[in-house]
């Protein structure tokens, strides 16, 4: 027999959640692949990479440099313009959802501007090419705001 008390289950629900809500802050989980670069720092870049978002469900990105070409092909995404620190730690500096084409050069000179170095697309869903729901589902997870909405063509 212990001598330990029984615990008790509201309290110990009450302490996990509070632990859950501190883990599931949004930040760049895992970069997936790389290859060599040797024009990129360290001589290797990243191809993709895994953030969590509010959710702590996990949303994979493919990582593009910064440029209106690599989203010009991928109009239908979740668009980040990510920005890098000395360490690599990545931030998000805006997202977008389903992007216009007439905007796709004005938004990347601003990012580009703001300090971003990367384009990350999330064009992949459960079922294959994401949804216009899952992709605002994807931005407003990853966003404590409203993204900002797509233009009418």
């Amino acid at each position: 027999m212990s001598n330990k008390p029984p615990l008790n289950w509201g309290r110990e629900k009450d302490r996990m959640r509070g632990q859950r809500a501190a883990l599931a802050a949004i930040c760049e989980a895992q970069r997936l692949s790389r290859v060599d670069d040797p024009k990129a720092p360290g001589g290797f870049r990243f191809l993709s990479a895994a953030w969590r978002g509010l959710s702590a469900h996990r949303h994979i990105f493919s990582i593009d440099s910064l440029d209106a070409y690599s989203l010009m092909h991928a109009s239908d995404c979740v668009a980040l313009a990510v920005a890098r620190d000395a360490a690599g730690a990545a931030r998000i500096l805006d997202i977008r959802v389903d992007i216009h084409s007439d905007e796709i050069e004005g938004w990347i000179n601003r990012m580009a501007d703001s300090g971003a170095t990367e384009l990350h697309r999330c064009t992949l869903g459960k079922t294959g090419t994401l949804t216009a729901r899952e992709r605002l589902a994807v931005a407003l997870d990853l966003t404590a705001e409203e993204p900002a909405p797509a233009r009418a063509a």
